[in-house]
């Protein structure tokens, strides 16, 4: 597994930027990012300060390459700024690289780490042989770098996770390689040439990987970072992550919203919109989406903005509860977290009694006239919802309502619940999954009118052709 992600902070300006990084502190995530040419440039060594002075790790991406004396001096400059990377181009030779080295170290011997540039993921082997002139297999050519870069004293070099295996071949499991160059399956390449996945430069051996726009880009970047994490990390990376994100305690601390979830389950795959490819369902209705929150369970970081959100909504939607109760199955495990977090009894309820003991069908403590809050992972039509809420009432509690991950917002499950007398507050709903997916380019303007559409009649499949 890698050692962390690093976000490219390639932004114009410091507003901009430190806009950005709210979004993380605001979330208790304090990621390892990386200061280009752009930002440098546009507010210069202050901004690295101020970013330092937040508490965030910082590469500094500034790729210097002139006469051993100039990069040099400009080293010992950069040594002041309290970075923990910077780099140079390694086509400036091993005396440049050796001068680099001597001007980055301080007079008590610590320094940053320094890497060398091999040859940048924007160039293929095409533009190596036809505007460099220079014939050798571009693999070829950053084996040789990177073996420059090791003799020059340096501590590893950057290049493309398509090289990290033979770099470490070459020159040691010790010498680190920094890898840019990556997206998640489903983004763009952009202008990069020689790009892998997260998961994909894990299994190569990169020691860290650059994102940029996958992240920056993303409906929520957090959730998108978090993801990256645990693609390249381990799962465990990005729980540690979060590990610092206070539990809710009041109503005004860490808001969950619904643009929040509808990000984080969608860049989950916890919900699917496939407008040109539907699902059909068991009812032979065939849909744009599918939904899966099971899955949310084996995503920390989502897990726990799922949870809070549930905790924040029985807080705040259902103040005079006093015991939770899961719908089975997909409801247990939410209620008994959110049970936790708000230090509330839990129970489940069954889809039908037992055959065999006791024949319960609810299962945990529950008092006759007890207020009791539903906790369900999905609406959609709300028949299961509205058979667990009636098992509830024969039992003698009062069912203040429900708390759920996520509805449809169909007009047959609306009109379901409101004629059981049932009320329903769910995270997010099937209108801000459209729109944040939109948003964010997952689907096209014209494609959310169309899932709009199945969401008002899913009966009527005219929209599949609209």
């Amino acid at each position: 597994m890698g050692k962390a992600v690093i976000i490219a902070c390639d932004f114009p300006d410091k507003t901009t930027t430190l806009r950005f990084l709210d979004r993380f502190r605001e979330r208790g995530v304090l990621p390892f990012v990386k200061i280009g040419m752009e930002l440098f440039y546009a507010e210069g060594p202050q901004i690295v300060r101020e970013i330092k002075a937040r508490g965030h790790r910082i590469f500094l991406d500034l790729k210097l390459h002139d006469i051993p004396n100039t990069v040099k001096k400009a080293m010992a400059v950069l040594s002041g700024l309290d970075v923990d990377m910077c780099n140079l181009h390694a086509a400036g030779t091993r005396k440049m690289m050796e001068a680099a080295l001597e001007g980055l170290t301080r007079p008590d011997g610590t320094r940053p780490l320094l890497l060398g540039v091999t040859q940048l993921t924007s160039t293929d082997q095409r533009a190596l042989e036809e505007e460099i002139l220079i014939p050798q297999p571009i693999g070829s050519v950053v084996m040789q770098y990177a073996q420059n870069v090791k003799a020059a004293g340096l501590d590893g070099v950057v290049c493309s996770p398509l090289e990290a295996t033979d770099v470490h071949r070459a020159c040691g499991s010790d010498f680190v390689t920094v890898t840019p160059g990556v997206r998640f399956p489903e983004s763009s390449v952009g202008d990069q040439k020689r790009v892998t996945t997260p998961a994909q430069a894990a299994a190569l051996g990169s020691d860290y990987i650059v994102m940029g726009r996958p992240i920056t880009g993303a409906a929520d970047p957090v959730a998108a970072y978090l993801r990256a994490t645990a693609e390249f990390c381990g799962e465990a990376a990005a729980a540690d992550a979060v590990g610092s994100i206070a539990l809710p305690l009041k109503a005004s601390e860490n808001r969950i919203t619904a643009e929040m979830i509808a990000a984080d389950l969608l860049n989950i795959h916890a919900v699917f919109l496939r407008p040109n490819e539907p699902f059909t369902w068991a009812s032979g209705i065939k849909s744009p989406i599918y939904c899966d929150n099971r899955l949310t369970l084996t995503a920390p970081e989502v897990r726990l903005h799922v949870e809070r959100g549930l905790a924040q909504t029985v807080r705040e939607q259902y103040s005079d509860a006093e015991v939770l109760m899961g719908t089975s199955t997909a409801g247990i495990a939410h209620a008994a977290i959110t049970g936790h977090l708000l230090n509330m009894p839990m129970g489940y309820v069954r889809s039908g009694s037992k055959d065999h003991g006791r024949q319960n069908r609810i299962e945990g403590r529950l008092e006759p006239g007890q207020k009791v809050v539903v906790i369900e992972d999905l609406i959609s039509t709300g028949g299961s919802a509205i058979e667990v809420v009636n098992a509830l009432r024969e039992a003698g509690a009062e069912v203040l309502g429900i708390a759920s991950i996520f509805t449809y917002g169909m007009k047959a499950g609306l009109e379901r619940l409101a004629a059981a007398g049932v009320k329903n507050v769910s995270l997010t709903d099937f209108d801000t999954i459209t729109d944040v997916a939109a948003r964010s380019g997952y689907i096209t303007d014209s494609d959310r009118v169309r899932l709009l559409r199945f969401r008002d009649d899913p009966s009527d499949e005219s929209w599949i052709n609209a």
